[in-house]
């Protein structure tokens, strides 16, 4: 940082890169957020790093593992700046699990979500973030590309049980590919349905669909039609947690042992890092 003052003037230049930046107002900054359709409120006192006046956007983390590294404990709604990416919101939970979760998606049946919705609303992203919401397949993809991350599948069942399915590696690839799904090795005690081949398929390397784009690999029928979410369809599922009706998992949500919440959080695995329940 240099810092420069002379006569009725007073400078910060950032040098990033060889970039040099100015800091940038509270309206500014959210000027520049490619989702702030999904802050509910649209207030922008909720956002926990923009309530200086100004911001210097080199400063933001890349994700929430980046800014829990940096001294952040308290979860809610944070800008973070990926590699490659317009910035963006997201809710970071700082207190679960050792913290520093970035969240996709969630969706608690309780509360009503847009899940019946097209390829460009999955694309742009839906919902509340701070409620039930997805992210956007466009958005997962660029903040998948700038680091090795994992996920876990989060689960709740009707009597408060929570169950997960991590994943050591996730990967949203481009829309060119549909937004296909990258899954790595499992682990946890939800069940590994998503990148075994059941009677449905598989999830893993399928292409994502939606009521409007149909990927699946069944002919006779629309597998995101007929359920009502968008999701890595195959031939249909084995799991589905983008409804408004019912969350599947297979082994651990069916029609008799309904599910009231699920969610979809990642966090860098370290393959790639250079730094150091409410569900």
């Amino acid at each position: 940082m240099l810092f420069y003052c002379a006569p009725f003037l007073c400078t910060f230049i950032i040098f990033n890169g060889g970039v040099v930046s100015s800091p940038l107002t509270q309206q500014e900054l959210i000027s520049k957020i490619a989702n702030y359709h999904m802050l509910g409120s649209k207030d922008a006192s909720l956002l926990k790093n923009a309530q200086k006046p100004e911001t210097y956007e080199e400063y933001l983390a890349r994700d929430c593992r980046a800014a829990f590294r940096r001294g952040r404990r308290e979860s809610g709604l944070y800008v973070i700046r990926p590699k490659h990416s317009p910035l963006l919101v997201v809710y970071c939970d700082m207190e679960y699990d050792g913290g520093g979760w970035t969240v996709l998606h969630r969706n608690d049946v309780n509360q009503k979500a847009p899940w019946s919705s097209t390829w460009n609303a999955y694309k742009k992203g839906f919902g509340d973030l701070s409620g039930n919401h997805w992210l956007g397949n466009e958005f997962i993809h660029l903040l998948t590309q700038q680091n090795a991350f994992s996920v876990r599948f989060v689960i709740v069942n009707n009597d408060g049980e929570t169950k997960h399915a991590d994943y050591h590696s996730f990967n949203v690839d481009s829309e060119d590919s549909g937004y296909a799904l990258r899954l790595g090795n499992y682990s946890g005690d939800a069940g590994d349905v998503l990148t075994t081949i059941g009677e449905t398929g598989i999830h893993d390397n399928m292409r994502f669909s939606t009521q409007d784009q149909d990927n699946d690999r069944r002919s006779d029928r629309n597998c995101a039609l007929d359920s009502g979410g968008g999701w890595w369809y195959d031939n249909c599922y084995s799991a589905l947690l983008t409804s408004n009706s019912l969350i599947r998992w297979k082994g651990v949500c069916t029609d008799s042992r309904r599910c009231k919440s699920a969610a979809i959080l990642i966090r860098p695995n370290g393959q790639n890092c250079n730094l150091s329940s409410r569900y």
